[in-house]
């Protein structure tokens, strides 16, 4: 039997993460202990900060050995925007970016220079400052200009995180000169922060990991009036909530860290922390190890599907998906396959959720043809191929188009396409399946027909599925899959 060996992730992985989390002033992990350690020895030389990650780390992790100084500011000082990517509000790059900050690191010590809502940056955006948005956002949005709270609009976060940084620096944002690169954290990630530490209370408010998300909304959106504050303080708040959480961190850290490496683990590999450095040496690293949310580079077959959410208030948080990849026969060689999105609108309106639309795209090998696309639009007409849009991105043809879900609905988006020969090779096809960023563990079925007996396949089926000519799969999301299958 073929076997596909996936690459397995060093148990030490969670302490460069932990390095990334303090600097986004989230989480403190192992890497917090390292520099707690340096710090209190008052040591300031790079080589010896090198030494003591040897120790801690062990010498079969010898790539992090410059990474983690570089990642702490021991060898320079390191500046980093943060983006706080809200997944209730999804967006291509992870969720909308409401609240942003910029973070000095040096030694080991970290600044906070800025933290503020992404709305005050954009408001004082230079009059000089036009920059024509994606045709959706002109659209749906009603914008002629591109802001930065909107850049995250290629699921790739390198792509995304460049253009962030573009535009934070084009409209004027502290430290923009000065950024060495962009870490991005979903709100998924401090709710499970919040299982572990418990509840935080600040300026009277107790958030706790059920309601830390809604909470945090409602106050940016209606609590701050009831309260007198103006509204372009309305997300102070969270400025002393993350400090208050890091303090707390910091009591537990050194006698649960294998709880935090644990969680730092699962919030990397389920796409909610996302890495981008300037440095082309260190961003080299953070790719080879699958940090950056990067959209694969494949050779055969390739399904990501994205969806933007456009004026659907916080609605993904209600939002149940299931996604289905079929293979439906040969046209000239080349297989017709159909990927169709399942969405379960399980809420109503009200201030947090309304009906669902999406700009959604479906990323597929480059060469793919669409032939058709089903679903319907919210009138109950239904969405012709002319209404598809089409484009060439990272490698990836996409097929895209708005689709719109009313609360307790159950709606499907189908589209099928032609791929191109490549996807098979000396009779070995494979694929890979991945998740959109900060995107929850919605389930996936694979039903794959190649009229003709399989040889072999990994993640093999069920065995009772064994000896045809059809792969049938069922999983998750929760992180990117990838299969093989000998024909």
């Amino acid at each position: 039997m073929f076997l596909f060996h996936k690459k397995k992730k060093s148990r030490i992985v969670p302490i460069f993460f932990g390095s990334c989390l303090i600097i986004g002033i989230v989480v403190v992990f192992g890497a917090w202990y390292i520099s707690h350690t340096v710090s209190t020895m008052n040591i300031l030389n790079t080589d010896i900060v090198r030494n003591t990650v040897v120790k801690e780390l062990g010498e079969g992790n010898a790539f992090l050995y410059d990474l983690v100084p570089v990642f702490l500011g021991f060898s320079e000082p390191q500046t980093y925007l943060v983006l706080f990517l809200n997944n209730t509000e999804l967006r291509p790059g992870g969720g909308f970016i409401g609240t942003y900050a910029t973070i000095r690191v040096d030694k080991g010590s970290i600044q906070i220079l800025a933290l503020d809502g992404t709305e005050n940056l954009d408001r004082n955006a230079p009059a000089t400052w036009h920059q024509e948005p994606p045709l959706p956002i002109q659209t749906y949005l009603g914008l002629d200009r591109w802001f930065f709270r909107d850049s995250n609009w290629s699921p790739d976060f390198r792509e995304s995180a460049e253009r962030a940084l573009a535009f934070y620096t084009a409209e004027g944002g502290i430290g923009a000169e000065d950024i060495d690169g962009v870490i991005g954290i979903t709100a998924t990630v401090l709710e499970a922060l919040l299982r572990v530490v418990g509840p935080v209370t600040v300026e009277g408010i107790t958030f706790t990991d059920e309601n830390i998300i809604e909470t945090l909304e409602y106050q940016v959106e209606y609590g701050y009036k009831e309260q007198g504050i103006h509204i372009t303080d309305r997300k102070k708040i969270m400025h002393p909530l993350f400090l208050a959480i890091l303090e707390t961190l910091k009591v537990h850290i050194l006698s649960e860290y294998k709880t935090y490496l644990s969680l730092a683990e699962t919030v990397s590999n389920e796409r909610h922390l996302l890495l981008y450095h300037t440095d082309a040496q260190v961003q080299k690293i953070l790719e080879a190890h699958d940090w950056a949310g990067r959209v694969a580079i494949t050779t055969g077959d390739y399904l990501l599907w994205v969806d933007a959410n456009l004026g659907a208030l916080k609605t993904d948080v209600v939002m149940r998906r299931s996604l289905r990849y079929e293979m439906l026969g040969k046209e000239e060689n080349r297989y017709k396959v159909r990927t169709t999105m399942t969405y379960d609108h399980t809420g109503q309106f009200d201030w947090r959720t309304s009906r669902y639309i999406t700009y959604a795209r479906v990323f597929v090998p480059e060469g793919s043809e669409l032939f058709d696309v089903s679903g319907t639009l919210k009138s109950g007409s239904k969405i012709t191929r002319e209404m598809v849009e089409r484009g060439v991105e990272g490698g990836k043809t996409w097929f895209g188009t708005m689709f719109s879900i009313e609360p307790q609905q159950v709606k499907k988006l189908s589209f099928t396409y032609v791929l191109p020969e490549s996807v098979v090779r000396d009779s070995i096809y494979s694929l890979v399946v991945q998740k959109q960023l900060g995107s929850i563990d919605h389930a996936l079925t694979l039903d794959l027909d190649f009229a003709t007996l399989l040889q072999s396949a990994d993640p093999p089926e069920e065995q009772e599925e064994w000896y045809d000519g059809v792969y049938r799969y069922t999983t998750d999301l929760r992180e990117d899959r990838s299969f093989v299958i000998t024909l």
